[in-house]
């Protein structure tokens, strides 16, 4: 089953704040799974396919280190008010996920709102 659009878009936005401090931590996927698990708009996406956004979030995210691609990517496919809503919760849950907190990733985070068209001071 191919992965949802929201999802795949949540996954590049937790990705790639994730990224933004230069390491990957194993919980991160982790607490990516649990943020689709209790996300309203995301709870109903198969295990499968939550692993599989992710690898590919990463994947993605790994090969842009400017980060220029994935925004992209996300912007094209996120334009209504619900879904931006959502994966930027899904960016704002990156921050926190390494039990870290990095100035680069709060940037991420800004960085993702004015892609999204959406005011960074709200983030």
């Amino acid at each position: 089953m191919a992965v949802s659009t929201l999802l795949d878009a949540a996954a590049r936005a937790f990705a790639m704040v994730s990224l933004s401090d230069g390491n990957l931590s194993p919980s991160e996927e982790h607490r990516f799974a649990r943020f689709v698990a209790s996300d309203a708009a995301l709870k109903s996406a198969k295990t499968a396919d939550v692993r599989a956004a992710w690898a590919q979030a990463v994947k993605d995210v790994k090969a842009s280190p400017s980060f220029g691609a994935p925004l992209i990517t996300i912007r094209t496919a996120v334009t209504s008010a619900g879904d931006k809503a959502t994966v930027m919760r899904a960016a704002q849950s990156a921050v926190v996920a390494d039990n870290k907190f990095e100035l680069q990733e709060n940037v991420a985070v800004r960085t993702l709102a004015e892609a999204l068209g959406l005011d960074p001071e709200e983030y």
